[in-house]
């Protein structure tokens, strides 16, 4: 791992869930040595270790909470310490930990942090240059700062349902503006708090470099989710107008939107951007004078007749592939893509070519075996940045770090463990309830299943 960017940086990873750990998951890609540090007590644990799949063949197992897909997804390449913070010996033990670490990540609410004296104040003082990211909801100052928060209650804070939304019908058949707001199909402020953290994290160590000094990150996931929404709101700020929930349309492309295509549940979607774009679709369509139709001889005459050259669009297009109309439009300059679910995404021949998935193997004793894993959307010329490996076993590294890294002696790791400040199997933890595949689709909860 030597000639990775971020060799010889060691991270020490407080976070739960999901937008710091998937963070520290990447500086693992780039070569830091990240150290998760965990719980060996169930109540304590991260959800994603303990209540969270999707399990291998839906089977959770004995060690089940080694095996949840989300947990290897967003803590791969990490080392595992355990230790129970309400012993004042463990906060000793993390304190110590951070003292030789260059940086600290954690997401609780600012009350919990100052609670156990791990706040950015306490711990700059055993390490002046530390570099630390506190990823809240709201951040630590104004009068939010120390409500809990989930990326999908942030959302409506950082103005995304206003935005996002279906047309809805009305009685002669035409669309609409949608009045209901909706969710994000995943928790996609974790997302952008993730790549913001990995940004900053990356021009806080520039600036230590370069001055000696330390920074501390706060990073508030609902400022982070407003920089998405640009055009809406800066309508409203110059303009005062309020932007229409208008689905998969656009204020000025038409046709813009997805179509469904042969087979089941397989769609494409296509933007035409300009008169030229129009020429262009409709040679592909093999209609070239409805170019010239009045309905649809301009931007503005076609985004009044969408119905009527949406439906022209959806008979052509459920007659071929989604690939056979995304290779015929590309092929014009027209932009087009394929929706692509999970299946369609593991299969795709553009993600194999540029090897996005990685194998990781797994330990045996977790029966996950050699499993694949999403990668970065980036390559570096000169550095083989990759997975390195699987997400630790709980506590694997308990004598390592506790040992190697921090000096003791293997009888005061003993009484550790045998206190239970350490461990390396769950304390009270229930296997995780399963729905059975089938009795998932019949609930809805999933389209389908593929043996």
């Amino acid at each position: 791992m030597t000639d990775l960017p971020l060799s010889g940086i060691r991270v020490t990873d407080l976070s739960r869930v999901f937008a710091m750990p998937y963070a520290g998951a990447y500086l693992a890609d780039l070569g830091a040595e990240v150290i998760k540090v965990d719980s060996c007590q169930a109540q304590f644990m991260d959800t994603t270790r303990t209540l969270n799949g999707p399990y291998p063949d839906n089977d959770p197992g004995e060690l089940h909470w080694e095996r949840g897909g989300t947990f290897q997804t967003l803590n791969r390449g990490k080392r595992s310490l355990t230790l129970d913070l309400r012993s004042e010996t463990a906060v000793g033990l993390l304190k110590d930990l951070v003292r030789v670490s260059d940086i600290v990540l954690e997401n609780f609410t600012p009350r919990v942090m100052n609670r156990f004296g791990l706040d950015y104040a306490s711990l700059r003082a055993v390490k002046p240059d530390l570099i630390m990211v506190s990823n809240t909801g709201y951040g630590h100052s104004g009068p939010w700062s120390n409500f809990g928060a989930m990326a999908t209650a942030l959302e409506p804070t950082h103005g995304t349902g206003a935005f996002i939304g279906y047309q809805d019908s009305v009685e002669d058949g035409r669309l609409t503006e949608g009045s209901v707001p909706n969710k994000i199909g995943n928790s996609y402020t974790d997302f952008l708090a993730s790549w913001t953290a990995q940004l900053a994290v990356m021009a806080s160590l520039l600036h230590r470099a370069r001055t000696g000094r330390g920074m501390w990150i706060d990073l508030a996931m609902y400022q982070v989710g407003v920089s998405f929404m640009g055009a809406g709101v800066l309508d409203y700020a110059f303009n005062g107008r309020r932007t229409n929930r208008i689905g998969n349309r656009h204020g000025a492309m038409a046709p813009h939107g997805c179509y469904p295509c042969r087979g089941n549940d397989e769609w494409v979607t296509i933007a035409v951007r300009d008169d030229a774009d129009w020429v262009s679709f409709c040679q592909a369509l093999g209609q070239p004078s409805l170019a010239a139709d009045p309905r649809f001889a301009t931007a503005q005459t076609r985004l009044g007749h969408q119905e009527e050259l949406d439906a022209i669009i959806a008979a052509w297009t459920g007659e071929q592939g989604q690939y056979q109309v995304m290779e015929n439009l590309q092929a014009r300059g027209v932009p087009a893509g394929p929706v692509l679910n999970a299946r369609g995404m593991l299969s795709d021949p553009q993600f194999r070519a540029r090897g996005f998935f990685e194998p990781v193997d797994h330990p045996p004793e977790t029966g996950l075996g050699r499993r694949e894993y999403i990668g970065r959307g980036w390559k570096l010329s000169n550095a083989k940045v990759a997975i390195q490996k699987a997400a630790p076993m709980l506590g694997e590294a308990n004598d390592y770090v506790l040992g190697q890294v921090l000096g003791l002696d293997t009888q005061a790791i003993r009484r550790l463990e045998q206190d239970g400040v350490i461990g390396q199997a769950p304390s009270g933890a229930a296997s995780p309830t399963v729905v059975p595949l089938d009795r998932q689709v019949e609930l809805g909860w999933i389209v389908e299943h593929d043996a």
